[in-house]
């Protein structure tokens, strides 16, 4: 919401908020319902990468104007997108861990949605770059939970040769993988360095407060309201595409070898 209630309340409109819960089923029959009763516009932080893409194309057909923000799937789909560049998202947080001195850096990935791809490229970039190439027992894919990143820990920790950093696909993933690291007995990040995606809240007050690459949710509000906004009120611009640079924000988790 950050972003998007200043712009529509100084142009005059109301908002409806719908929460999925990263549930694509419950995602349906709120976008199915906002489809029923004719909404004029619908800003979108999918769940799904491509299970309700009918109901979105229904949507759009009906004269609904679409904005996406944070989903550069459902390619069928034409409507405006507000992105962040997730292979820098990959490129920056490995970097950062290579320049701290690490040089055996896995990954834990995300489901199977264009944004953990293209962050997990980055990650390979990033370690093409420094002439290091990742054993594929390094990369573990899951999701985005916290328990995701949990049993993705507990499998690395299982495979040799030992790695002594993690980038993870986001940040509740990275915050399971820090307790399965504890639970081993290990130390972060004296052990393992461990860098997240997405500065969600009290990422900085952690037990080990988490190094993550963000990006302003705020302007990415904004330019989703702008775009739905100019849409509504007839501009009739072609789908565009605004991405939001990411910034690495360094804390303890990501510290060098002691």
């Amino acid at each position: 919401m950050a972003g998007i209630e200043p712009v529509a309340s100084v142009r005059g409109y109301g908002l409806l908020l719908c929460s999925s819960s990263e549930d694509a089923g419950k995602e349906r029959a709120e976008l199915e319902m906002l489809r029923g009763r004719q909404v004029d516009g619908v800003v979108l932080a999918s769940a799904n990468a491509s299970g309700n893409t009918d109901v979105l194309l229904q949507l759009t057909r009906q004269g609904t104007t679409l904005v996406m923000i944070d989903r550069d799937d459902h390619p069928s789909v034409k409507c405006h997108r507000v992105l962040t560049d997730d292979e820098r998202v990959g490129v920056l947080a490995t970097s950062h861990l290579a320049d701290a001195g690490r040089r055996a850096i896995a990954h834990i990935g995300g489901p199977p949605i264009v944004h953990a791809k293209r962050r997990e490229k980055g990650w390979r970039d990033a370690l093409k770059a420094r002439g290091i190439k990742p054993p594929d027992e390094w990369i573990v894919r899951g999701g985005f939970m916290e328990s995701d990143g949990y049993r993705a820990m507990k499998r690395l920790l299982t495979v040799r040769p030992k790695f002594d950093a993690v980038f993870c696909a986001n940040d509740p993933a990275a915050i399971g993988a820090m307790k399965a690291i504890w639970e081993a007995g290990l130390r972060v990040p004296d052990d393992v360095a461990v860098v997240g995606v997405g500065d969600i809240a009290l990422g900085d007050l952690l037990r080990v407060p988490l190094t993550t690459v963000g990006w302003s949710r705020r302007d990415q509000g904004k330019h989703a309201a702008e775009l739905l906004l100019n849409g509504l009120e007839g501009e009739g611009d072609p789908p565009h595409r605004v991405v939001i640079p990411p910034r690495l924000i360094v804390r303890e988790s990501s510290g060098p070898h002691r």
